[in-house]
């Protein structure tokens, strides 16, 4: 991990420039294989992802066991996978339970680390280094890389060519783009604060004067009738009038 780690700054003054077409090595024997393995190919290329076939290394496609290989098969398989003179062999069983180029596909696809043999498996498998399968292509993807190095490994082959090492490194760097830093947030300004209105010097705020309670009314006619009601003395007369007179 620490070495894959090591490596990012490596890829990124790698260049080789953006996958967008896809090879696949392979050495078919005799035509009937090689049309067979074309044909196969050609179901899973694309407009956008062109796959095509190169015959000058890999894995050798043999139909039958030939030389030291020459065993019988087993009925019930389609090919069988042998190691020749320390060269990896594929051989289909010509009376094999599969038509000839369904058992292409299958091993093909067990070859080459496809979940499918669909145009969708091949993109994901051949035109990207999204070795995790997550839909991006980061440092994740270097790790799985770099844990394969030096290996003969399908997984971080990206060339194909059944090992993992510096032209795989160089595939990788040229699909792979850093995540773009987030822009900052903006800084929000502070609300102004609302300016208050100065006294003037030399007045004074009048105080605020609270109305009085409304006098009590006189009791409404009827109310306190027990008691008798009130009587006004007559006035007294006042020295030197004279008396009214009696009539």
């Amino acid at each position: 991990m620490k070495r894959g780690l090591g490596v990012a700054g490596l890829l990124l003054g790698l260049a080789l420039g953006t996958a967008d077409a896809a090879s696949v090595k392979l050495q078919p024997q005799g035509d009937v294989l090689t049309r067979a393995v074309q044909a196969a190919l050609g179901a899973i290329s694309t407009k956008e992802l062109p796959v095509t076939l190169d015959s000058g290394s890999g894995t050798i496609l043999t139909l039958g066991g030939t030389g030291s290989s020459a065993a019988p098969f087993n009925p019930d398989v389609a090919a069988r996978v042998v190691t020749v003179a320390g060269a990896r062999r594929i051989e289909f069983n010509p009376a094999g339970p599969l038509p000839l180029e369904q058992a292409v596909r299958q091993e093909l696809a067990r070859e080459l680390g496809f979940k499918a043999w669909t145009a969708e498996a091949a993109r994901t498998r051949l035109s990207g280094a999204d070795l995790n399968g997550d839909g991006k292509i980061d440092l994740k993807d270097l790790a799985i890389l770099m844990d394969n190095y030096g290996k003969a490994s399908s997984v971080g082959d990206l060339n194909q060519d059944r090992k993992v090492d510096d032209a795989d490194l160089r595939i990788f760097s040229a699909q792979y783009k850093p995540a773009p830093e987030p822009e900052p947030a903006p800084v929000q300004p502070k609300p102004a604060a609302t300016p208050t209105t100065p006294a003037t010097p030399g007045t004074t705020t009048p105080p605020v004067s609270t109305p009085a309670d409304p006098a009590p009314k006189d009791d409404a006619p009827g109310e306190n009738q027990g008691e008798p009601p009130a009587t006004t003395p007559p006035a007294e007369p006042t020295p030197n009038e004279p008396a009214p007179k009696q009539p």
